[in-house]
């Protein structure tokens, strides 16, 4: 009987959390300052900007649409979205 008022218990949170959580709202991102290359992007530059931007930010502030970007024959920047604090 216990096993089974507490499952009860725990689908009841489950539903309540599912109804609560989209009225907190999305999460608000801001564009996080360019991250220079010293190099082209050439074919592996999304990996590049990724793994400079996660050496830079923690996962924990999700950046997303990270992008490289060719600023002149040899150099180019990583531009990235991060959540705002």
């Amino acid at each position: 009987m216990k096993n089974i008022s507490m499952i009860s218990i725990m689908c009841l949170v489950a539903v309540l959390l599912g109804l609560i959580a989209p009225s907190l709202g999305e999460l608000k991102y801001c564009p996080g300052p360019d991250i220079p290359r010293a190099r082209s992007c050439g074919a592996h530059g999304y990996e590049a900007c990724f793994f400079a931007v996660l050496a830079h930010y923690p996962a924990s502030l999700k950046p997303r649409n990270i992008r490289c970007v060719d600023v002149s024959k040899n150099r180019s920047k990583c531009s990235f979205e991060i959540l705002c604090a």
